[in-house]
């Protein structure tokens, strides 16, 4: 009897053991990898907003910003799609490096649209930190002027991104003002996070073995 149980305690060891350098290899591979990622959120401060009344009719609005991750994973723009017709046509959303070349475009159905609320666009790109890129939004397909588009006075809400930039609709400069948007990056945890997830895992395996 007793034998049977060091040899069960014995196996537990094994497996703890053996468990745990699994999870270090698999933690290893994902820190060489930056699989594991956190969200960092640069969004517009509070001030009075405005409304761009419509981007439709080739009316392009367009917002400078220089991305300050690398992994671009969604924006967040607030738009009031209350007052244009909801069944027909899109609001394009697209980004252009600081090459002129596109590097992300989506359109979204203006019956996806919300009332008037944030609308979330996935975005999943890599940009280069400290370069300029440019948000350009315009409204296609639509019966009427399709949604408005908010923004806020750049001197007192403009995010890290927007700062030293301002609003170009139907290529005329908005001074002193800024998209409301915020911008949501992927980005990739410190090595004292990952051991922190090892130690609490490996504990979590223990518990469970024993």
């Amino acid at each position: 009897m007793n034998m049977g149980r060091c040899t069960l305690g014995k196996q537990r060891r094994i497996a703890a053991v053996v468990s745990g350098f699994l999870l270090a290899g698999v933690l290893v591979g994902l820190c060489i990898t930056g699989r594991i990622t956190r969200a960092v959120v640069s969004k517009s401060g509070i001030a009075y907003e405005q409304k761009i009344d419509f981007v439709a009719f080739g009316c392009q609005l367009e917002q400078d910003f220089i991305p300050q991750y690398a992994s671009l994973d969604r924006i967040m723009i607030h738009v009031d799609a209350s007052g244009c017709a909801r069944d027909i046509g899109s609001l394009q959303v697209g980004i252009v490096d600081e090459s002129g070349e596109q590097v992300f475009f989506t359109a979204i159905p203006v019956a996806d649209l919300p009332q008037y609320d944030w609308v979330e666009v996935p975005i999943h790109v890599e940009l280069i930190p400290g370069q300029t890129c440019t948000l350009v939004l315009e409204s296609v397909g639509c019966v009427d002027n399709g949604p408005r588009i908010s923004f806020l006075d750049s001197r007192l809400a403009a995010t890290a991104e927007q700062k030293g930039f301002h609003l170009v609709y139907a290529g005329m400069d908005v001074e002193n003002s800024a998209l409301q948007v915020s911008f949501i990056y992927a980005v990739p945890i410190e090595i004292y996070e990952y051991i922190i997830y090892y130690v609490f895992g490996l504990i979590l395996m223990i518990l469970v073995i024993l």
